[in-house]
């Protein structure tokens, strides 16, 4: 890519040649857009032809009848209150009904289906039959199966040898027929279930279709009645176990009623003995703290000296009567009060003394209520548990009575709403459908394939293509000559062309950037004074040893072999001897000669020419075409007569023979070998005048012609004319480019 911007580049600065133009993504729409116009009649033709022969290919396949039952679930809800598991007392729901449709796809399903219509004896599931299925998932299965088999190395076989016969056929119905039904939902929410099935025979196809629907009515019947079954076995267990329960509570509640504390007469003295006890200990309490405070105030008063004052007080409390509390003297009045003192501390003693009996007692009549309490809280349980045990007994009971009446009249929850009937016309093979389903698919690949093989091509087809890759302008086109090709033609048919070849020879060699003369500008004066063997060459930047005369030498280079380079050299020379210029072909391809039948040449002669170059005009040859003439240097194709050749090439002596030659002839086409394959060409082509590049429309590669401008890059010089060879005029066209139109 660098190379080729630094091309862009010089193309842009030194106005010689195209740049690359216009968007590249609209241009490979557009390369895409032309290479599907170039491909749609052939695709829609092999499209067609494949429709048909599928079509054909349908013949050979068996002819299938599909028919189908629907099943409904109950959808009602119903208020049942009894313990019955089934589906029709319960509301629906998306998982319930994804449930149900993966219960009609189970195997177990099938395999009934398969044991009690004995498909295992049947040839069409048991895999004995030999008709062609054009089902793709069962074409795919197949190959599959085809594929594991071979990559297992038959270890199946020995698998299957030791199982029994019975064995292998009752799994091959069961997954004949897995692939032959299809069970799908009817809507996106509805509780409705088509059972499909196909088969080779129209009334069997009903008949089967219509044994998965009964056998899953049946199933559900079967999974309620199983149900129904372990909640009886379940309720008789617990019933027993009730039943043993409530022997256990009345004994408990015997025993207990023996061990009774007390009688309600004797509980309800004790109550009544607990309350006096409480009484008497709150009188006395008070009594006692209405003496102590008494008693304090008394001896407050005579620790203050008011020993008259305390002596009153006491007889307004009672504890010293009126009568003895006049005038008295301090000595008697102490004398009063110590006896008061004494006399209260007595009765404290005594009223403490009171209180520890009456609490004592109060303990004991509280322990007699605990117990009377916890025995009666211990009775009122066990009565409790046993009137509870009593009732889920007798619901137990009433149920596993009901359930036992139950069990030959459970629903199933599902009807089958219709029931599958022989179909009238076969479902397989679908010859539209498949000869359509494969001409869309040969149409859709030829497109993809289009696309993608347009995409990444990478030969030069068009005007852009050519002139991105060399950063120069396409000068001229020369067609394809199939019929008789140029070469031979005009030397078996005494220098005639086609007209229409010798037309394209004309229009490249009016090309403007070719011509026939040197311009005397484009010399250097004072070179050609002091040498007259020295030509700047306009398309080098240094000059080169050739001669600097009237004619005009010009190189025709190729990237690759078999480009036609000798093919456009010939015709170029052919219009130039036919406009009475006076022409010669030097053969320098060493490596793809196109002259060696002509050529006289030997290893001897070449030696000879390295001293006397002359001598070699003894080896030029004429041709049908008055006026060329042809200078054949490459005769052998050994490894030897090409390095003597080569050798002479690059030698002073070639340089001698080409100033001699240009005095004798006004044109001189230089056929050097490809620039990939031999180093002589970029030589040959900087001692030229002109350099033509031959490049073959829609074979050569970009990546061979950016190293072939990368040789004559590294050689400093640049394609005077880029020349598209050997194209098909009538393809181009399709192609969309005008130049070649």
């Amino acid at each position: 890519m660098t190379d080729q911007y630094r091309r862009g580049l010089e193309v842009e600065l030194s106005g010689l040649g195209y740049a690359t133009a216009g968007d590249p993504e609209l241009r490979m729409l557009s390369n895409v857009a032309w290479a599907i116009r170039r491909s749609i009649l052939w695709i829609l033709a092999i499209a067609v032809g494949g429709a048909f022969l599928a079509y054909l290919f349908t013949y050979t396949a068996d002819t299938k009848y599909t028919s189908s039952a629907k099943v409904m679930i109950e959808t009602r809800v119903q208020t049942e209150t009894q313990f019955t598991p089934q589906v029709s007392g319960l509301p629906l729901s998306l998982t319930s009904l994804e449930s149900e449709l993966q219960l009609l796809r189970s195997t177990d399903l099938i395999e009934s289906v398969v044991a009690r219509l004995d498909l295992q004896n049947d040839p069409e599931f048991s895999g004995e039959g030999s008709g062609v299925n054009l089902n793709p998932i069962a074409l795919a299965r197949g190959l599959k199966n085809a594929v594991v088999d071979a990559l297992s190395g038959g270890d199946d076989g020995a698998e299957d040898g030791e199982r029994s016969e019975d064995v292998l056929r009752q799994e091959a119905a069961i997954e004949s027929l897995l692939r032959s039904r299809r069970i799908e939902q009817v809507g996106d929410t509805s509780a409705v279930y088509e059972i499909r099935v196909t088969s080779e025979s129209k009334r069997k196809a009903a008949r089967i279709a219509n044994s998965l629907a009964s056998e899953y009515l049946s199933v559900l019947t079967r999974m309620k009645r199983d149900a129904l079954g372990q909640s009886q076995d379940w309720l008789a267990i617990r019933i027993g176990q009730l039943r043993e329960d409530l022997n256990t509570l009345s004994s408990n509640l015997e025993t207990h009623s023996i061990e009774i504390p007390y009688s309600p007469d004797e509980y309800a003295t004790i109550k009544a003995q607990r309350i006096k006890a409480e009484r008497r200990s709150s009188l006395a309490s008070e009594s006692l703290v209405e003496l102590e405070e008494q008693t304090t105030a008394i001896n407050l008063m005579r620790e203050q000296g008011k020993n008259q004052e305390a002596v009153d007080y006491a007889a307004q409390v009672g504890l010293l009567s009126r009568s003895s509390n006049g005038d008295i003297t301090d000595q008697a009045a102490i004398a009063a009060l110590d006896a008061i003192q004494t006399a209260a501390e007595r009765k404290i003693d005594q009223l403490n003394a009171q209180l520890a009996t009456l609490k004592q007692s109060i303990e004991t009549f509280k322990e007699q209520q605990a117990r009377q309490v916890q025995h009666d809280s211990v009775t009122k349980r066990i009565e409790n548990e046993i009137l509870v045990t009593e009732a889920i007994y007798r619901d137990f009971v009433s149920q596993l009575g009901r359930r036992a009446e139950q069990g030959d009249y459970l629903d199933a929850g599902a009807h089958i709403i219709e029931r599958a009937r022989p179909s009238v016309d076969p479902s397989e093979p679908k010859r539209s459908q498949t000869a359509i389903g494969v001409m869309f698919a040969i149409v859709f690949g030829g497109l993809i394939w289009t696309v993608l093989h347009e995409i990444f091509q990478k030969r030069l087809r068009t005007t852009q293509e050519f002139e991105s890759a060399t950063g120069s302008k396409l000068s001229a086109i020369l067609p394809e000559i199939r019929d008789e090709p140029p070469f031979e033609t005009f030397f078996a048919h005494a220098g005639k062309l086609a007209p229409e070849l010798r037309h394209f020879g004309r229009k490249l060699l009016a090309s403007s950037d070719i011509g026939l003369r040197v311009s005397p500008s484009q010399s250097d004066p004072a070179v050609a004074q002091n040498d007259p063997y020295i030509l700047t060459n306009p398309d080098k930047k240094t000059g080169q040893s050739v001669p600097q005369t009237h004619c005009v030498i010009f190189s025709g280079a190729s990237a690759l072999p078999d480009e036609g380079k000798s093919s456009a050299l010939l015709l170029l020379a052919a219009v130039c001897a036919k406009a009475e210029y006076r022409t010669l072909i030097i053969d320098c391809d060493t490596v793809a000669s196109a002259y060696r039948v002509y050529s006289r040449m030997t290893p001897e002669a070449l030696q000879h020419a390295a001293t006397d170059p002359e001598f070699l005009l003894n080896y030029v040859v004429g041709s049908p075409q008055e006026g060329l003439d042809i200078l054949p240097l490459i005769r052998g194709q050994g490894e030897e007569e090409q390095t003597n050749a080569g050798d002479f090439l690059y030698s002073p002596a070639f340089l001698d023979l080409l100033h001699s030659l240009s005095d004798m002839y006004d044109v001189i086409l230089l056929d050097t070998p490809p620039l990939l394959s031999a180093v002589e060409s970029s030589y040959l082509s900087q001692i030229a005048h002109r350099v033509l590049l031959f490049t073959r429309w829609n074979s050569t590669r970009k990546n061979a012609v950016f190293q072939a401008i990368r040789e004559l890059e590294n050689a400093d010089l640049r394609p005077s004319a880029l020349v598209a060879t050997r194209v098909d005029l009538k393809k181009a066209k399709l192609y969309g480019d005008p130049n070649f139109g």
